[in-house]
């Protein structure tokens, strides 16, 4: 129960004959802390009606008056009014309670006796208008709208001053079942709130008509939950039911809530009208939009609310349709694409966010846990807080048109818009940027980073730089691979039977500029790799995941970064800046176009051919002019990075001739270019150092001269007609 003295507590007696299910709804209402009452006492003039069990349940106290054990109904009507006034009831509900009260009750409990009918008084109603008859009279009179109304009861059948009513429409093909069904939850949500203004002394009676007062102090009391993101939501809704704040829910999210036991109200409970038009039509209601709308400090906006009974809602919780998930896999303007544009759930935050003075709107589930924090400490939730987050609410819905503008312009298609409207949100600040004197952060273009860093030193601007290059390096091997890479260009690269022999393989390449490198591998990297890495000065280590062994080594070193990527991410936009311009262009995410031609006289063997499609992986991701040496699964000389190809070529056959003072020669030595060689000279230098056979793409107006100089030196050259050129 609320922080309430006992005495401003609300005892309630609730009258019923049969199944009791609204007096289930004011139970539980009284129990989450809906309103400031108790049901203390069940009343029934049947023993073997439903309500006493439920009562029971409750551990409310039951009995049964009937008035077959009275002389008279004066008798009854007497002992019904000494048995309330016993237990020092303040209000009376009635719940299904199929007979009329007298005038002695009547008259104890003026104003202080509730009734809920199926319908909108005055209309199917009277004497033996209840229950299932209501609805058929309904069905059979071919009205178009029906509903609940709570009264307070006077003598004479259904007539007394109204308190609340809320429309519930027919629908064609309605039964009077399929209708009292959509009523009774209607009942459910109405009744409760009647209680819950009578508990707060807000109903008067006047000249036969109730008049709604003003509510008192504002404090958190309703929240509207509608997510299609349900992560910790349930955690979230159970911590507001905890500190009585009532939910209202939408389909799914309601569904969820329920299962997991958090009491929730159905938005159609609320709106009196079920979803339409396939789910398109949920929220858009004025009893929705006016209880987030309203300025609590008009008495123009107040005086509205209370005429048309709507309550105020002090929290929006509320995430799109996962437009930019369907949009991968769908065409621009598809019908499922258009499906998944939300609307009910926009205006759901802009409504919220516009009203952030008395409104709480949430868009990101790591909020939940400072707001339930905020209201269990101090009852409400600050103004800062509801202005950080309705600033995060439009970034939300900015972000979601802009997502749709894009798609629907063709922009995931190489079709690029006239204006480019991209949204970059700030990860962090850098201590310096490429040098010391120069100023930098770090930016992202979606919500979540593809890696979370889980040890070391903070990442600065040539780290981030060199883990994304090291990891787009290593995604392009579906063997078991590891990259080490330095200055943004890779000085290792192999495949290996194990990691920890591909890592090997890869350092030994070139461990002189390996030293202060960064590290990737394709796998989960294990202690038998840490033990190895724990050995060398290594700046980041790029990995899927980490064994907990592997951390425990790893830790010892307390400045290397880890860096565990959460997905093998397939890179989309690249940008780069030109001045006060930006260049942009698709990623670099093919290796092969489809061509393989074989121009030379001599063609490759079958390890050549393994070695050369090895060479032209690793030449892809080398800084150009790239010359890449490699064998079956390593690389053995990369010239990375040069002005002319034929000097790529000398500093790949020179880092070659350093591995060999270390490493035994290879069986197969194979070269791989970025771009085609304009003349033949980088040819020779190639077959000076050893090597069998070429890969590049091709496209010279020298070409025949390269392959008959390749045809007299004797080796074998591929054409990919694809080159990867990297600035």
């Amino acid at each position: 129960m609320q922080n309430k003295s006992r005495k401003n507590i609300k005892k309630i007696a609730v009258f019923a004959s049969g199944q009791g299910t609204n007096f289930q709804s004011l139970a539980a209402a009284a129990k989450n802390g809906r309103f400031a009452g108790e049901i203390s006492l069940v009343v029934s003039n049947k023993k073997d009606s439903g309500v006493l069990e439920r009562a029971r349940k409750e551990g409310i106290c039951g009995v049964v008056l009937s008035p077959k054990n009275f002389k008279d109904l004066s008798s009854y009507d007497k002992a019904l009014a000494d048995l309330c006034l016993k237990h020092e009831i303040d209000l009376i509900c009635l719940a299904g309670f199929l007979l009329k009260l007298g005038p002695g009750i009547l008259s104890a409990f003026k104003n202080r006796i509730m009734n809920i009918h199926p319908a909108l008084l005055p209309a199917f109603g009277g004497k033996g208008m209840y229950g299932m008859r209501v609805h058929e009279a309904v069905i059979k009179s071919g009205v178009r709208v029906s509903g609940a109304t709570v009264h307070f009861v006077n003598e004479n059948y259904d007539s007394g001053a109204i308190i609340l009513q809320k429309a519930v429409p027919v629908k064609r093909g309605d039964t009077p079942k399929t209708l009292a069904e959509r009523v009774l939850k209607t009942e459910h949500y109405i009744y409760p709130k009647a209680v819950e203004l009578f508990c707060e002394n807000r109903l008067k009676v006047k000249r036969g008509r109730v008049v709604l007062l003003p509510a008192g102090a504002a404090k958190i009391k309703r929240a509207i939950i509608s997510v299609s993101d349900k992560t910790r939501v349930v955690e979230f809704a159970r911590e507001l039911s905890r500190s009585r704040v009532e939910i209202i829910s939408t389909s799914g999210t309601y569904e969820l809530l329920k299962r997991s036991g958090i009491p929730a109200v159905p938005l159609e409970s609320v709106t009196g009208f079920p979803e339409i038009l396939g789910g398109r039509v949920k929220t858009l209601n004025p009893y929705i939009h006016g209880a987030i709308l309203c300025e609590r400090s008009s008495e123009e906006h107040l005086s509205d609310l209370l005429e048309l009974g709507i309550d105020a809602v002090d929290i929006v919780a509320v995430n799109l349709y996962p437009f930019s998930k369907v949009a991968e896999s769908e065409e621009p303007w598809s019908d499922r694409l258009m499906e998944n544009i939300d609307i009910g759930g926009v205006t759901l935050l802009r409504a919220a966010a516009k009203n952030y003075k008395n409104v709480a709107v949430v868009t990101d589930s790591e909020d939940y846990e400072k707001i339930v924090g905020e209201i269990r400490t101090n009852g409400k939730i600050c103004l800062q807080t509801r202005r950080r987050l309705a600033l995060k609410a439009f970034e939300h819905t900015l972000e979601y048109e802009r997502v749709i503008c894009s798609k629907l312009s063709g922009g995931d298609k190489n079709v690029f818009p006239q204006v480019l409207d991209m949204r970059l949100e700030k990860v962090s600040e850098l201590r310096y940027g490429e040098n010391p004197h120069q100023k930098s952060a770090f930016y992202s273009k979606s919500t979540a980073l593809p890696f979370v860093q889980i040890q070391g030193k903070e990442l600065s601007y040539n780290n981030i730089l060199d883990a994304y290059g090291s990891w787009r390096a290593v995604l392009e091997f579906k063997e078991t691979a590891a990259v080490v890479f330095k200055h943004v260009t890779p000085c290792g690269i192999a495949t290996g039977e194990n990691l920890r022999r591909a890592l090997e393989k890869a350092w030994n390449s070139d461990p002189l500029s390996a030293f202060g490198g960064i590290i990737a591998v394709n796998g989960k990297l294990d202690a038998e790799m840490a033990g190895f890495i724990s050995k060398k000065f290594v700046e980041v280590l790029c990995a899927p995941d980490f064994s907990s062994d592997a951390l425990e080594i790893l830790a010892r070193k307390k400045n290397l970064r880890l860096l565990k990527w959460r997905e093998k991410k397939n890179f989309c936009l690249s940008l780069k800046s030109a001045g006060d311009e930006v260049l942009i262009q698709e990623e670099d995410n093919k290796l092969f176009s489809g061509k393989w031609d074989v121009l030379t006289k001599r063609k490759p063997d079958e390890r050549e051919e393994k070695a050369l499609k090895f060479a032209w992986a690793c030449a892809k991701h080398v800084r150009s002019n790239a010359i890449v040496l490699t064998d079956e699964s390593r690389t053995v000389g990369i010239g990375a990075g040069q002005m002319s190809r034929v000097d790529a070529s000398f500093i790949a056959a020179r880092k070659y001739s350093q591995f060999l003072k270390n490493n035994p020669k290879p069986e197969v030595l194979v070269m791989a270019s970025d771009a085609f060689f304009p003349f033949a000279d980088a040819v020779k230098e190639a077959v000076k150092a050893g090597v069998t056979a070429i890969i590049q793409p091709g496209g010279s107006i020298r070409d025949r001269e390269v392959v008959e100089a390749a045809d007299k030196l004797n080796v074998s050259m591929v054409f990919t007609g694809m080159r990867h050129f990297r600035h």
